[in-house]
């Protein structure tokens, strides 16, 4: 979770730096970044990882005053006396062509730092699934219980086999998928294996068969030790 928090903290920081520290607001799962030049648009942050730019939105504020702060009653007065200084157009006036290529280079400037942040939360979300997976990949061994949470449990040792490879064949291909690929895969090496019930020639050579190019679960990857 530190991790996590540097790399987002960084995010902020390229923000801060590009300008976007007039208001912050946190709505829901996100958190909205804005300019302090309306025509320069805000920036939206996910919590799981994600970021949008897009335009302001047309509003109307209580501008700061000399004797009031921003939305305060005194700055509310000012806006009956100087209404035109509480609308911000923001940029719904910016050409179509100069905004997406202020986009652009908004994207371009944050892309490599919100990719890392995104990155660690993936790392995070990995690392507790791989956490919590050894509990399940027994219970399911022992007592049959699907790896997908839901549905009887699977009374044959041969149900239990095709869940394991059904599972480890599903997780996507990146490398946080291969992590899981990993785990599941030296449960079957270290438990299933040495059980009453290994994997037969035939399961292996079927599942050969329906995912080529996806080593067996019985191959470690290059590198890695059981």
């Amino acid at each position: 979770e530190l991790r996590v928090e540097q790399a987002r903290q960084q995010v902020v920081q390229d923000l801060v730096e590009l300008g976007f520290t007039d208001e912050v607001t946190r709505l829901g799962d996100r958190t909205i970044y804005r300019h302090g030049a309306a025509w320069a648009g805000e920036v939206v942050l996910f919590d799981d990882g994600w970021m949008r730019v897009k335009r302001q939105p047309l509003r109307v504020e209580g501008r700061p005053m000399p004797w009031a702060k921003l939305d305060t009653p005194g700055a509310w007065l000012g806006c009956f006396v100087w209404p035109w200084l509480c609308v911000r157009t923001s940029g719904a006036t910016f050409g179509h062509r100069k905004w997406l290529a202020h986009e652009g280079r908004t994207v371009e400037a944050l892309h490599a730092d919100v990719e890392t942040w995104g990155d660690r939360i993936a790392d995070l979300a990995t690392d507790r699934t791989v956490a919590a997976l050894g509990p399940r990949l027994e219970a399911l061994w022992e007592h049959g219980v699907p790896l997908g949470g839901s549905g009887p449990p699977l009374a044959s040792m041969a149900d239990r086999r095709q869940d394991l490879l059904s599972f480890y064949a599903t997780r996507t291909d990146t490398i946080w998928g291969d992590e899981v690929r990993d785990a599941v895969g030296g449960f079957c090496r270290a438990v299933v294996q040495h059980s009453d019930d290994p994997f037969t020639d035939a399961e292996l050579r079927d599942f050969s068969a329906r995912h080529p190019g996806l080593p067996s679960p019985l191959t470690p990857r290059p590198g890695l030790g059981d």
